[in-house]
């Protein structure tokens, strides 16, 4: 019973960052609002921890070392995002430093001319990271990446500390 729960919230998580994305994607490419910098880190983040997630539900975690494994690689990944995502807010609404820049301008460090031309639209850099393009019930969004990440987080330890018992459990039977 604690497989299918697993599987079943690590899905869950998994198509969240997909429509995460994929409402990312719509904005992009019928709303014309282009992604900066770092809107791009906020979405390899979360495109990251999608593919995690995924990988979670074909193969599920059965003993304590893989459990543990899978919280690290979550955490940093939705951590990464989280910590991006107050980043950018910073970038927005704090103090404006001539020094901090955010510009499409600035080098990325991936070669997106290697790489297929629908996988470079979805990572190119393109708009300011200081702009608010965007508000979603008033609230911008790498705050509402912030929220998520922290979300995600919320989730896949409550999955994982049910696996770990369930390890627990099973041990001494």
């Amino acid at each position: 019973m604690n497989l299918l729960r697993w599987r079943l919230g690590f899905a869950v998580l998994f198509l969240a960052c997909t429509g995460m994305i994929g409402f990312a994607l719509y904005h992009q490419f019928y709303q014309w609002l282009m992604p900066c910098l770092m809107c791009v880190y906020e979405r390899i983040a979360i495109i990251g921890f999608g593919l995690f997630a995924l990988i979670a539900v074909i193969r599920p975690a059965r003993t304590r070392s893989g459990v543990y494994l899978y919280g690290l690689i979550l955490t940093l990944w939705a951590g990464f995002g989280a910590v991006t995502g107050i980043r950018h807010t910073w970038m927005q609404y704090g103090p404006k430093d001539p020094t901090v820049t955010c510009a499409s301008s600035l080098p990325f460090p991936i070669d997106l001319n290697a790489l297929p031309s629908w996988i470079s639209a979805v990572i190119r850099p393109v708009g300011d990271c200081a702009n608010i393009d965007f508000l979603l019930f008033g609230i911008t969004m790498p705050i509402w990446i912030t929220v998520a990440s922290i979300g995600l987080i919320v989730v896949a330890w409550y999955l994982l500390r049910r696996q770990l018992l369930e390890i627990r459990r099973n041990q001494w039977r």
